[in-house]
């Protein structure tokens, strides 16, 4: 099959289960050191894509992020949580699923958090001044459920146990969509150039194809040769995170 026919019709033989996690991870395993480096690298910069925003947040009264996308990730994250709590309750309770389980957890406060923040901050910004705090909250809500039911509708779509094949998409959303967000803008208050540079490295670790933690975790499902779909993208999304700190250097600090 040649490289149109696989991007074309091609499709990864491979799959994804809570075993992989298993057979990659455990101490002693082949390349089990480089596997723990990659998911700690994604952990750490999983992290510091909202702990930074907070920050900034609490500083300039905005934040990077449009409403929907903190929608969008405390759904994922919210269902992480029970769903890596079921893979640790049924796979002889492999601690990563634990620490996976605490990590959605701590994500999903932080998200929580960036919401009320979103609801009181920047209301002028994501709905008409005026209105109301109750449709506001009603707003947030419908946004959460329907991010909910449908990531839910994909991972059953995908037979993704472990969340493993939908879960790139949030990487895929925070290394552009700030970057965007700031372009429409048009000034640097709510964003700031480590955090940028941090969506560019998010960019790096996530879709370098030597290590990586989906790759570290699924080689069969996310190697270059089984899913070059995987690394395209990963190629426009390090282009529009860098494109996006381009961006933050030539703009003004405030809106003139």
């Amino acid at each position: 099959m040649n490289i149109i026919e696989k991007l074309i019709s091609g499709y990864p033989t491979g799959d994804v289960s809570p075993q992989d996690f298993i057979d990659h991870l455990s101490i002693g395993a082949d390349g089990w050191i480089s596997s723990w480096i990659a998911v700690a690298l994604a952990v750490i910069f999983g992290l510091l894509v909202y702990i930074i925003p907070i920050i900034i947040t609490e500083k300039d009264k905005v934040g990077p992020y449009p409403l929907w996308l903190h929608s969008f990730y405390c759904a994922a994250d919210f269902m992480g949580i029970w769903v890596f709590l079921d893979a640790w309750k049924n796979y002889d309770n492999f601690a990563l699923f634990l620490l996976l389980a605490i990590g959605e957890a701590i994500w999903v406060g932080m998200e929580i958090f960036s919401l009320q923040r979103a609801l009181t901050y920047e209301k002028d910004i994501n709905w008409k001044p005026g209105t109301p705090f109750k449709t506001r909250m009603t707003d947030v809500i419908i946004q959460v459920l329907l991010s909910y039911v449908s990531l839910n509708l994909l991972r059953f779509e995908l037979h993704d146990s472990t969340m493993w094949k939908f879960w790139i998409f949030t990487q895929v959303l925070i290394t552009t969509i700030p970057g965007l967000v700031l372009a429409k803008r048009g000034y640097r208050k709510g964003h700031s150039l480590l955090l940028h540079i941090v969506f560019i490295c998010v960019a790096v670790v996530s879709f370098n194809p030597w290590c990586n933690m989906w790759l570290a975790i699924a080689p069969d499902f996310f190697s270059l040769s089984a899913n070059p779909w995987y690394y395209i993208t990963g190629l426009v999304c390090l282009i529009l995170s860098i494109r996006g700190l381009i961006t933050y250097i030539k703009l003004p600090d405030i809106k003139d």
